[in-house]
């Protein structure tokens, strides 16, 4: 299999995973499409490089997180500190969580628990966020997570922590948009 070809096979089998990681970290979230193009031409330019005993997902992480900081010291912003007050969009029908069939109210309770979740979620600062996103979205181990933010895996480890009790405090806790806290019906 020639280069070109053995690129292409490991992209498309990970393409869904780079795309969101591409959208977790750029800013303005329409420029994800940009920094994953950018950081899929540096991956097959340096993919002489990648170790095929280890895993391409985390390896082209690492590539999308340096090519999203290098951007932007070029525009002279500081990356990684700004909040997110952007929307994705929420879980579609086809995924995973959806393949046990719900009664109508069963569907309605879990898409609002799922989009609760990821409301929280953009709300984490974006270093909790991303180590959250990198260990309990995307299943990664703490020492890939720990190669592509080039941390120590106790960093890792105290960020996912962090994000975790932030991201609880929000569920437990939700907030208006004036930062008062807001009663939430026990029953429907």
């Amino acid at each position: 299999m020639d280069k070109g070809a053995e690129f292409q096979a490991y992209v498309r089998a990970s393409l869904d995973s780079l795309h969101n990681y591409a959208l977790l970290l750029a800013r303005p979230p329409e420029d994800h499409e940009d920094l994953l193009q950018d950081s899929l031409i540096r991956g097959f330019r340096g993919f002489d490089s990648f170790d095929r005993a280890l895993p391409f997902k985390a390896w082209m992480f690492g590539i999308i997180r340096n090519t999203y900081i290098d951007r932007y010291r070029r525009r002279k912003l500081r990356p990684l500190e700004e909040p997110l007050d952007d929307e994705q969009p929420s879980a579609s029908m086809d995924s995973p969580l959806y393949s046990i069939p719900l009664a109508p109210e069963d569907i309605l309770l879990r898409q609002e628990a799922i989009e609760q979740v990821r409301a929280g979620i953009r709300r984490l600062p974006l270093l909790m966020r991303e180590v959250v996103e990198l260990r309990d979205i995307e299943e990664l181990p703490y020492r890939a997570i720990a190669t592509i933010i080039d941390r120590p895996i106790g960093t890792v480890m105290s960020r996912l922590y962090r994000g975790r009790n932030l991201l609880r405090t929000y569920l437990v806790e939700p907030r208006r948009q004036d930062g008062q806290a807001t009663r939430i019906p026990h029953e429907l």
